[in-house]
């Protein structure tokens, strides 16, 4: 038995009691509830339908179909955006599958004044779906409303963005969230570089007028040094955060002072009910790996 399968029994226990608490519900009708109380409160809104690395076509389809729904039946007291994560909506089976299933999303959203937000996955993705949002991107009808997620824990992130032309793009700009397994050798392991890198794609964003989303923000530190970035916001940006019990004091603190928070709320539906195990399990275990680090940090730093 691994050091890690020691842990996996307590990251059950914490899903079960916690891993519904970061889904904001389990069907259309209730996330559009979920969202419009949140934005009663003053914040934005991102849905994410949860789900990834389908392989047939039908599921697919069965995504898309949820994602058509969730956009027609928004109204102004709900609307947000859409996150779509790649392999859910066709590119675990083919880039072009995945191209041809986005398009009528795109298109919805695009009728309805929706953005639609391409989420990271990992690397082995990244390339096409770097291409397929460039594709979309670089229609003026369609650039303003397509937005990409970039990962700053990635070291070859600053080329992979100039060779698919997204510095001058919308970005929702992340540190990596660690749930995928990659190669050592792609990833930046020291978290001051990762910050670094964060801070500089966020820079450079900004400095072409786009309005980035900043994600990942779970220290009061980070976000201090991104309004600094921004020029206390005379550059336009947003916070955003993961629906959940986590960051909510920050959340609203950051509201509290003026500057645009959005939430970004996974949600199921009927036919995927099952899928926000797995999504609470991996929230459970960065919940355990944060509570782990501070008591080290409080033990060792602090003596």
């Amino acid at each position: 038995m691994g050091f890690k399968d020691l842990w996996w029994p307590i990251d059950v226990i914490g899903c079960h009691f916690l891993g519904k608490r970061f889904i904001g519900a389990q069907n259309v009708s209730g996330v559009l509830k979920t969202g419009e109380c949140l934005k009663d409160q003053g914040f934005k809104m991102t849905y994410n339908l949860l789900g990834e690395h389908v392989k047939d076509e039908k599921t697919v389809d069965a995504a898309v179909d949820t994602t058509l729904a969730l956009i027609d039946t928004m109204n102004p007291r709900n609307c947000g955006n859409v996150s779509c994560k790649p392999t859910l909506y066709g590119l675990a089976i083919s880039k072009e599958l995945f191209l041809k299933k986005m398009t009528p999303v795109i298109e919805q959203a695009f009728s309805r004044g929706i953005e639609v937000e391409f989420d990271a996955e990992s690397y082995e993705y990244i390339p096409d779906t770097f291409e397929v949002f460039s594709s979309f991107a670089s229609r003026p009808v369609f650039r303003n409303i397509v937005r990409q997620a970039v990962q700053a824990h990635l070291s070859e992130i600053n080329r992979l963005m100039r060779e698919y032309k997204l510095w001058n793009k919308n970005l929702r700009i992340v540190k990596g969230s660690g749930v995928y397994i990659e190669d050592p050798s792609i990833v930046l392991s020291d978290p001051s570089e990762v910050n670094e890198n964060y801070l500089n794609i966020f820079r450079k964003n900004l400095k072409t007028g786009r309005v980035p989303f900043v994600a990942t923000v779970r220290d009061r530190k980070l976000a201090e040094e991104i309004i600094k970035a921004s020029e206390r916001g005379r550059f336009p940006f947003e916070f955003q955060f993961l629906y959940g019990p986590l960051g909510k004091s920050l959340r609203k603190k950051l509201l509290e002072r003026g500057y645009p928070v959005r939430i970004y709320v996974p949600f199921t539906d009927k036919w995927c009910e099952d899928v926000w195990k797995s999504y609470g399990l991996r929230r459970a275990q960065m919940i355990r790996r944060m509570l782990l680090s501070e008591f080290l940090t409080a033990k060792f730093f602090t003596a």
